[in-house]
């Protein structure tokens, strides 16, 4: 009875660690959740980074005045203003990007605030108590490996020109996706306008962003609007040799 009593435990334990065995065969192992690809870093654009086909406009659009806007430009560099979408987009000098669990955010090195797109599954503001600003308000969610980011919320100041043809105005919806490439070293940013007013159908253009070299470091361009010199250079006719 004292051995029967000794070999019943093992058989329990035998029979459990088997039948422990075939439920771990029968589920499959979980599996973290898959990490959204990350878009942090110093980012620049080179000479052939830009594609840009022309824009499907609107007469209206067609009949901007474009000396016009031109002088308008200048205006807003003369006296610093803020630049805005999608001139911050495309300074010329690399954009820092930092990306966080419910935010990325864009700074450039133009006079421009810094762009804060939410990822927190938050809604677009009503246009009714927005204050509409150069930079919009953009909210992205993700579609597999591509950030997807909506910017509604625009007024009409800073730099309006959309590169390919047409400006910004008030009723602007801007789309953009985010996608690396290049195992990390290229980042694609594809741009679509839609605006019944500038464009018969939506207006898409892509940059292909260069991950910058290690050791790139955030600057800001100085701009002083009170410094006479400046204004000098940028209103006066170039001179030519005496």
């Amino acid at each position: 009875m004292a051995t029967s009593m000794r070999v019943l435990p093992s058989l329990f334990l035998a029979a459990a660690l088997l039948s422990s065995d075939v439920v771990a065969e029968a589920q499959p192992a979980l599996q973290p959740p898959r990490a959204n690809p990350d878009f942090s870093g110093f980012w620049q654009l080179r000479f052939d980074s830009r594609n840009i086909p022309p824009a499907s406009l609107t007469t209206w659009a067609e009949d901007i005045d474009k000396k016009a806007l031109a002088q308008r430009d200048l205006y807003v560099i003369r006296w610093c203003n803020h630049v805005g979408l999608p001139a911050m987009m495309d300074d010329g000098a690399p954009l820092d990007i930092r990306q966080g669990r419910y935010e990325l955010a864009i700074a450039s090195q133009s006079v421009s605030p810094g762009r804060h797109i939410y990822l927190d599954g938050r809604s677009q503001p009503s246009l009714d108590t927005f204050d509409p600003t150069t930079l919009g308000n953009s909210i992205g969610h993700w579609e597999g490996d591509s950030l997807v980011v909506e910017t509604i919320g625009f007024n009409d100041k800073g730099i309006t020109d959309i590169p390919g043809g047409g400006i910004r105005t008030p009723d602007s919806h801007l789309t953009e996706v985010y996608r690396l490439e290049d195992a990390g070293r290229k980042l694609e940013v594809t741009f679509t306008w839609t605006d019944p007013k500038v464009y018969t159908s939506p207006h898409t253009y892509r940059f292909l962003f260069q991950k910058a070299p290690p050791g790139t470091r955030a600057h800001e361009w100085f701009c002083d609007p009170a410094d006479s010199a400046r204004a000098r250079f940028l209103l006066d006719r170039p001179q030519g040799r005496p």
